[in-house]
């Protein structure tokens, strides 16, 4: 099974101010943060003693919990958010978007630590706690709508995330936001292709690609990016010579993907909609891979999914290509980065104006989500292997974009 999360398939990477220095022979590239472990867990505490306010308290918490999450610490980082969520969920409605926000870091720790349902549970409160706060037309909510349906689809919840998505259009169009809804039909009309009707998402992405509106822009770009991917695995070039004359007349610095050799983690059982007797499209109940009936034999999980990742470090050059591929920092046995790293190194990015290219950082996690077993309590892996993903690239400075 390819490993193509919606929102990376459709996310601009960010611009790195500058590279950590190459390491010599027997050292060890760290990745530095803004501030120390020890900084950001004496300010939680100190907050905390101080009885702060819930806004202040949340702030050190998301600090203190990217911090360990970065040193590979992701349960330290979860029992950081989980004890906030405790201390902090009443106030919802008072701070809804600082609650939101706190809802939002614990579900993506859970989803690098395979706690598929504490990642459904933590995305949909995130999106309760901005819905019942602000109207529905809401960029914010909006947002929410579109993080919620990725969550269904990485489930393989297909037929939910499209009713999903197809709600954020409609708000979208409400509020006066073309962006946001162009960026809904791109992503429901990927959904075609993640699903396997590769052809029915070529004929919608290349309807949206059409549309030369001046609001349409945003929804025309991403088209193109995902037209480009799918020709690119098909030894087809054409859209992306028109992504690029695209992306060079909106005098863009910042490379966008455009196609990466596929990784394959061929899965056991089935998930999703394809899972018998999978959760109704409308129900708020967990994932279909929580609840099936299989032998034993097709359950044993095949391999270690406990405290496994890499960070891998990139050059991508003004022309799109990328170079110096290589592993900063390990945790566990690395023995299935392979695929992934020749997959990093064939990467194909838009072309650029940023004359001396751009460094960037990406962390990847090898796990598998928790399931329960019929019959059992006993909770255990999947043997579905996963690779989760999030961007470690510094933010450029202000003002260099």
């Amino acid at each position: 099974m390819p490993i193509v999360l919606l929102s990376l398939a459709l996310a601009a990477t960010t611009t790195a101010a500058a590279p950590p220095p190459r390491p010599q022979q027997g050292e060890q590239t760290i990745v530095v943060t803004g501030h120390s472990l020890s900084e950001t867990e004496r300010a939680l505490r100190d907050c905390l003693a101080r009885k702060c306010p819930p806004n202040e308290d949340i702030d050190a918490t998301l600090a203190h919990a990217e911090n360990l999450f970065v040193a590979g610490k992701y349960k330290d980082a979860r029992l950081v958010t989980l004890a906030s969520i405790g201390r902090n969920h009443r106030y919802r409605k008072t701070y809804p978007v600082d609650v939101s926000d706190l809802y939002r870091a614990n579900s993506r720790i859970a989803a690098h630590l395979g706690e598929g349902r504490d990642y459904e549970f933590s995305t949909i409160e995130m999106h309760r706690t901005l819905s019942d706060a602000f109207p529905k037309t809401d960029p914010r909510v909006i947002d929410a709508d579109l993080e919620w349906a990725d969550m269904y689809a990485s489930f393989g919840r297909i037929e939910r995330s499209r009713q999903v998505f197809a709600e954020a259009e409609r708000q979208a169009e409400a509020a006066g936001r073309p962006d946001l809804a162009g960026i809904a039909r791109v992503r429901e009309a990927w959904l075609d292709h993640v699903s396997g009707d590769t052809w029915l998402a070529r004929q919608r992405l290349e309807k949206l690609a059409q549309d030369r509106s001046p609001t349409g822009t945003l929804q025309r770009v991403a088209a193109l990016v995902l037209l480009a991917r799918l020709d690119r695995s098909e030894g087809k070039l054409q859209s992306s010579a028109a992504l690029a004359d695209e992306m060079r007349a909106m005098h863009a610095r910042q490379p966008l993907l455009l196609f990466a050799p596929q990784i394959d983690l061929s899965p056991r059982l089935p998930e999703g909609d394809r899972t018998q007797g999978a959760p109704v499209s409308g129900a708020g109940t967990a994932s279909g891979m929580e609840h099936f009936v299989a032998t034993p034999l097709t359950l044993l999980a095949t391999d270690n999914f406990e405290d496994r990742w890499i960070d891998v470090g990139f050059w991508i050059t003004p022309e799109g290509k990328v170079r110096d591929a290589e592993i900063l920092r390990s945790r566990g046995n690395t023995n299935w980065t392979k695929q992934l790293l020749a997959s990093i190194a064939g990467r194909v990015y838009t072309p650029t104006e940023d004359a001396g290219g751009s460094y960037h950082v990406e962390r990847y996690s090898y796990t598998s989500r928790y399931m329960n077993v019929t019959d059992s309590r006993i909770r255990q892996r999947s043997p579905n292997a996963r690779i989760e993903y999030v961007d470690l690239t510094a933010e450029p400075p202000a003002g260099t974009h």
